[in-house]
């Protein structure tokens, strides 16, 4: 019976510290193909901050949702806008009533910072209709509390999308106006070029008509 051998190819990924994507390619045994496995870093897990003054929601929450994405957490509003400004995040989860400035505060001062960041509000009993005001500010969902878990990933999944294609809208946008920008100077230098050759070439015609220029000279 004949032996099969096989090769099998690693190739490290640059970033090891993250997870990575694994790719096998495999030819036929009888034609001893190589067996190569490709490994290359895969993509950034999306942010979420937490921000909320309960040490017991924030620490569930960042835990249900570790697996998935990268968690910061706040215990208030001040170390939160600090946070934002940090590790940009995709979502924020916020509490509604904290010490201190709560959190309709805390969503003006997200809104001027970043106005296209998803923020969800986290909110007790009775608090609807502070949540429905938080919703006329500019917050783009809440919660309430205690929350379900699968609710949870899917409002957060939603808004971590929203706030991703929202940016991935500015970022074309602005590609776009620098894009225009570009050839409207590029038109412009050619426009003068084409002027002052058409300039020149009016310059050697005259050059190489002597009555024009006894003309002119007479004149």
């Amino acid at each position: 019976m004949r032996a099969v051998r096989f090769c099998l190819t690693l190739r490290q990924s640059p970033q090891l510290f993250q997870p990575a994507i694994i790719h096998i390619e495999y030819g036929t045994p009888l034609a001893l193909n190589p067996l190569t496995v490709h490994i290359s870093a895969a993509p950034d897990p999306a942010k979420v901050l937490i921000i909320d003054d309960e040490i017991g929601p924030r620490e569930s929450l960042r835990m249900l949702l570790k697996p998935s994405y990268q968690v910061h957490t706040a215990e208030n509003v001040e170390t939160g806008l600090q946070l934002l400004q940090e590790k940009r995040p995709d979502t924020i989860v916020m509490d509604i009533r904290m010490p201190g400035m709560n959190g309709i505060d805390g969503l003006r001062k997200i809104r001027e910072i970043d106005p296209h960041l998803s923020v969800i509000m986290f909110t007790g009993f009775g608090a609807l209709e502070t949540a429905q005001e938080a919703l006329r500010l500019g917050a783009n969902d809440y919660i309430n509390k205690p929350f379900d878990a699968v609710q949870m990933r899917e409002v957060i999944g939603r808004n971590v999308e929203r706030t991703r294609l929202q940016r991935q809208s500015e970022a074309t946008a602005h590609e776009l106006q620098e894009l225009n920008e570009r050839l409207r100077n590029e038109l412009a230098q050619k426009e003068r070029l084409a002027s002052l050759g058409q300039a020149s070439a009016e310059f050697v015609h005259d050059l190489s008509n002597p009555l024009t220029i006894v003309w002119g000279y007479v004149q």
